[in-house]
């Protein structure tokens, strides 16, 4: 067992220091250690340089008790973390060629030549270490200790780090007192619920943390299980009606639930989001039980000739305009025959805006049988901002509709 409770966590690459990848490993074990009662007092992204990593090891090498490196055990020439390791602790590297032979074994024979010729690296650890087998990927990973640090090296391919990771987790046990509570609050700006809840904030400022994204904010809260539960109640009524049900692990996940409990079929009509409402409903799994089609109509031709959007809504009023969004989702119920639909029509820029109508405009309609309604937003930031917002409304309004169905027919989000 581990001594202590102090870990850092280091995801090495040149490609996370560039921009052209997203870290996720570090970040992931970061969480699972948490629940296991883990304090991880830093995350470093660094190159793949061995000078660096030897000077982070030696930063916090004897000082913390678990260090987990991600990335760098690869076979080509920018893969140092191996490398950088023996030069710390002043070790040889040495072959584990029978846990080598095993990995290998896996692949067809076609392979195999390749990758006996990058055994001439991936084969390598350093002297005394423990190698840690990979089920999933051909590079070895390994585990070593330095005056009470146990150092762990993993390769940096994701699902390879999270399998081979397990290694690492075994050493806790998770802590049945410690969890996160999440609440996902819809359509408030950060900025806002921050002053709406900030008597919450106040009591427990350690234990709430928030993570925005367009149009909604997650409210994380973190701690023993008691003041997650008193956390959650008190914002749950605070923030009645705003709140995802807890079952929902996200906007599309709560539309889909909700409308296959109501059994409302859905259509959407899209333009400047270019079908990511739909693409985002269909992710969550049950969505053909109730999602009927998306029509992405960019052209005011397409328009007219998929949605029957009438020329003279689009002559009149422009593309852009409540009345053609009105028009446009109400040709997506009509075509797929569905009981609630929405549309999107707006300027997501960079350029195609006005002075009456700048980049960001954005018009919503939503309709539920009988009922219809249209609104406009003036949204902030690049293309792919106003987009994903753009998204993230229009879900939210076909969200709450459903909501006002479920109540007014006893049914609501929670019950069965």
């Amino acid at each position: 067992m581990l001594k202590g409770n102090n870990v850092v966590l280091i995801a090495v690459g040149d490609e996370l220091i560039a921009g052209l990848k997203k870290e996720a490993n570090i970040s992931w074990l970061s969480a699972e250690l948490m629940l296991r009662g883990q304090d991880v007092v830093a995350m470093e992204v660094i190159p793949d340089q061995e000078e660096v990593l030897v000077d982070m090891l030696d930063r916090w090498a004897g000082r913390v008790a678990l260090i987990v490196i991600s990335g760098g055990l690869g076979p080509t020439h920018d893969d140092r973390t191996r490398e950088a390791i023996a030069k710390f602790l002043g070790l040889p590297l040495v072959a584990e060629k029978d846990v080598y032979d095993r990995i290998i074994s896996r692949y067809p024979a076609d392979l195999r030549e390749s990758l006996e010729r990058s055994g001439e690296r991936q084969a390598y650890i350093p002297s005394g270490a423990q190698p840690i087998f990979n089920p999933l990927g051909s590079a070895l990973g390994f585990s070593i200790d330095f005056k009470g640090t146990k150092i762990f090296a993993l390769p940096g391919v994701p699902q390879e780090f999270r399998e081979m990771a397990r290694v690492v987790l075994d050493f806790f046990k998770k802590d049945d007192e410690v969890c996160v509570g999440l609440c996902k609050v819809v359509g408030w700006p950060e900025i806002k619920l921050k002053d709406h809840i900030a008597n919450i904030i106040r009591e427990f400022p350690a234990n709430v943390m928030f993570l925005p994204e367009p149009n909604i904010v997650t409210v994380a809260i973190k701690g023993p299980k008691h003041i997650v539960a008193t956390l959650q109640g008190k914002l749950m009524k605070l923030m009645k009606g705003d709140i995802l049900p807890e079952n929902a692990s996200s906007l599309e996940d709560a539309v889909v639930k909700l409308a296959s409990k109501l059994n409302i079929s859905l259509a959407f009509a899209e333009s400047c989001t270019g079908g990511m409402v739909g693409e985002s409903v269909t992710r969550i799994p049950g969505a053909s039980s109730v999602f009927a089609g998306s029509a992405v109509c960019y052209s005011n031709e397409a328009k007219e000739a998929v949605l029957g959007v009438p020329r003279e809504v689009i002559e009149q009023f422009g593309a852009v305009s409540e009345e053609c969004a009105v028009a446009m989702a109400r040709g997506a119920a009509n075509i797929f025959k569905a009981n609630c639909s929405a549309s999107v029509t707006g300027i997501a820029g960079p350029s195609g805006g006005s002075e009456r109508k700048p980049v960001g405009t954005v018009c919503f309609a939503v309709t539920c049988f009988q009922r219809c309604k249209s609104w406009t937003r003036h949204l902030q930031g690049d293309r792919e901002t106003i987009r994903l917002w753009s998204n993230n409304i229009a879900l939210e309004a076909v969200w709450r509709e459903l909501k006002d169905l479920a109540e007014k027919s006893g049914r609501n989000e929670g019950s069965n």
